[in-house]
């Protein structure tokens, strides 16, 4: 063990002593590694970090909620969209009816989304609100939390009373200053509402979903407000399973419901399409994951010339020591320990390489994360994961093991005598 030590040490030595000898060629030859590892790192973090961010952004939906409605989340290049427009939309009947018929759902919401417009309070005016509609369950289907106020009581639901929940943005660019916002009038296209909640703030994810800039308001008062009735607009029920229940047997007996709620007989199609987010999740999947061969692919070519300069610079190494060499086997050297010298010197100098290349990824991900939450005003995180690091120094060890071995394998079978002369 001390014997393999020292021949570690030397080795050690050896590596630094051959780039500070000859630094514009250990430069360049390093560069190949360092660049290759750069390239695999970084590819691979920038996909695990989209990959992290968009589940999380889809967790937000509720990986266990269904949407059901006249559009089908579907990503072809042929999307039929005519066979779904005319379609007839979700509404409050409906919502009554499968609050009836469905015994497996914890939750049935309806929501109506009314687009953009404008807020107004006090001479203050919030741009580009976001005006949603929902009924009893939307605390059930998503948490809610409050800095002031109080969510919908069954009344208010029941009789659509004029009043609101809004989000943190609006809330911010209306009263900016003011701390008792609950019980204040705003005004949306002319229309008078009463402020009884105030949404912590959440900001927005990677898909820009956000309840910062909504104004919520009852789904069974939405309709003074909005045209329900407008063909672009499109209504959905939100459902979530009893606890423990399979998502599937909650989507069968949804599809039930709704066919005998819209009478479709056994020969009819569904005029209505059930919805998950974990098609989004899916179909993304397939996405990063033809990106991060791409990358891997690009870094392994860098890595591979990189690998070509480190084996020869253990070729020079080997012919510049080859009298050592013959002094050492002389003096009774085993060839392993030749072997393992020369070899420890090329893993070394790609671990270098290595290193070099994960610590610029570190340097590179600080700035871009720095960028893009302090300039951007983005809530995008990159993860640099123990995996990726640990793959970056394996494929270093690996590439100097096979850059450094027939040099290497050379030097340890010298013959003394030869190598002298």
């Amino acid at each position: 063990m001390a014997i393999l030590l020292k021949i570690f040490w030397q080795s050690l030595v050896m590596s630094f002593e051959e780039i500070r000898a000859a630094k514009l060629r250990s430069f360049l030859s390093l560069l190949g590694i360092t660049i290759g590892i750069l390239c695999i790192i970084s590819v691979r973090t920038a996909v695990s970090s989209l990959q992290i961010n968009i589940e999380n952004s889809l967790a937000s939906f509720g990986n266990d909620i269904l949407y059901i409605q006249k559009w089908p989340w579907t990503f072809t290049a042929d999307y039929p969209w005519w066979k779904y427009i005319n379609r007839p939309s979700a509404n409050r009947r409906e919502l009554e009816q499968l609050q009836q018929k469905v015994t497996n759902a914890s939750a049935l919401c309806l929501l109506y989304f009314g687009g953009e417009t404008n807020a107004v309070s006090g001479g203050q005016t919030a741009e580009g609100v976001k005006l949603l509609g929902i009924s009893n369950d939307y605390e059930k289907i998503k948490e809610l939390e409050f800095t002031q106020g109080r969510y919908f009581t069954p009344g208010e639901f029941k009789n659509g009373q004029a009043v609101a929940l809004i989000g943190a943005s609006v809330a911010d660019n209306l009263f900016g200053g003011i701390t008792q916002i609950e019980g204040r009038d705003i005004k949306v296209n002319g229309v008078k509402l009463k402020v009884i909640g105030v949404l912590k703030k959440e900001g927005s994810d990677i898909f820009g979903f956000t309840l910062d800039d909504n104004v919520i308001v009852p789904y069974t008062f939405i309709s003074m407000i909005i045209n329900t009735n407008d063909i672009g607009n499109d209504p959905l029920i939100a459902a979530t399973p009893q606890k423990g229940l399979p998502l599937d047997e909650l989507k069968y007996e949804l599809r039930g419901a709704m066919r005998s709620i819209r009478r479709l007989s056994p020969f009819e199609d569904d005029n209505f399409a059930i919805n998950n987010v974990n098609v989004f999740a899916e179909t993304l999947s397939s996405v990063l994951s033809f990106i991060n061969v791409v990358g891997i692919i690009i870094g392994g070519f860098s890595v591979f010339v990189g690998g070509f300069g480190i084996a020869n610079i253990m070729f020079v190494a080997v012919k510049e020591r080859t009298y050592i060499i013959g002094i050492k086997k002389a003096i009774g050297a085993k060839k392993v320990y030749i072997l393992l010298e020369f070899l420890l010197e090329a893993v070394v100098l790609c671990l270098v390489g290595g290193v070099i290349g994960l610590l610029v990824v570190l340097g590179l991900f600080a700035v871009i994360q720095y960028l893009v939450v302090h300039v951007w005003q983005s809530n995008f995180h990159f993860y640099i994961t123990a995996f990726n690091v640990i793959l970056g120094i394996s494929i270093s060890v690996v590439v100097g093991i096979l850059a450094g071995f027939i040099p290497a394998f050379i030097a340890a079978n010298m013959k003394p005598v030869d190598a002298i002369r």
